[in-house]
């Protein structure tokens, strides 16, 4: 019997399929499965931060906004104590959780922001404040802000964040000493971009409020027209902190809308803010201007 060593076919080693395609279909199924653990992720955390007890917030806040509020002046506090009254006012008709408080606080700044943060803290700043026409548009502003913190959207952001910065961390590399700043100082407020769908539930709830305050949704169309005129004037279409609302001609359209279908007036008596509050903000610009 003979035995031969059979000829090897050419290109045996060698795969007919497209190595390049093979990696893209590949890294195509990573990336997907990627998105949807994050996905995962910040769905379970977007559930699970309900359950978060208010108090830790509020000592996780506590040094930040002692960093961020600095010393302010007595005529900044008096500001900020009639911030705090007007909340105080508004806070019954929100049916807030039991261990839920507000704290409002008052930026002497040129920045045209309001925005909430953990544990229920508020800030206002003079460059929006001394836009507002009337106690109705504060008003409004404020229920806006409120209502974030009582759905809890402060420390889901927040949350979201973490996360995404902790990945990001991750998968380049950087040491914990890297996102460890991220609960802290004014870094927070980078992280509280809030959803549309939040933005748009407490616009809503906001307008509820209003109306049960002063038996009138002015306010909310006084707030959105001087919003429009700022965006107007800077070229951008909406302000930071509503950077994830609808253009501020749907809101003022949404404001129509829902008042009409609940039959709320849109206009009504306009209340203004205390004329000595006025003045005390625009000593507050003069102060700022001349340091």
């Amino acid at each position: 019997m003979i035995y031969r060593n059979p000829k090897i076919p050419e290109g045996i080693n060698y795969s007919n399929a497209n190595p390049v395609k093979e990696f893209a279909l590949l890294a195509s199924g990573a990336i997907a499965i990627i998105i949807l653990a994050i996905y995962l992720l910040g769905s379970l955390l977007d559930w699970s931060s309900k359950f978060i007890p208010f108090a830790y917030e509020q000592e996780l806040a506590e040094p930040w906004v002692k960093q961020f509020k600095g010393n302010p002046t007595t005529q900044q506090n008096e500001v900020a104590a009639y911030l705090q009254r007007l909340a105080d006012d508004m806070t019954p008709l929100m049916a807030l959780e039991d261990d839920v408080e507000i704290t409002l606080h008052y930026v002497n700044s040129d920045t045209v922001n309001g925005v909430a943060t953990l544990g229920g803290n508020i800030f206002i700043f003079r460059g929006l404040l001394e836009k507002l026409p009337s106690e109705n548009a504060l008003a409004m502003l404020l229920a806006h802000e409120i209502v974030h913190v009582k759905l809890r959207h402060p420390v889901k952001a927040l949350s979201k964040g973490a996360l995404f910065t902790l990945l990001y961390a991750v998968l380049s590399g950087q040491s914990n000493t890297d996102v460890s700043g991220l609960f802290s100082g004014t870094s927070q407020f980078a992280f509280l971009g809030f959803s549309r769908s939040q933005e748009q539930a407490a616009d809503d709830e906001a307008l509820r409020v209003l109306h049960e305050y002063y038996r009138n949704t002015q306010g909310a169309s006084e707030l959105f027209n001087v919003l429009l005129e700022e965006s107007q004037q800077s070229g951008v279409e909406v302000l930071s902190v509503f950077h994830t609302h609808p253009e501020v001609t749907k809101r003022l359209l949404n404001t129509e809308t829902v008042s009409g279908i609940n039959n709320w007036p849109t206009k009504g008596q306009s209340v203004k803010i205390p004329a000595h509050i006025q003045e005390l903000v625009q000593q507050n610009k003069l102060q700022q201007s001349a340091e």
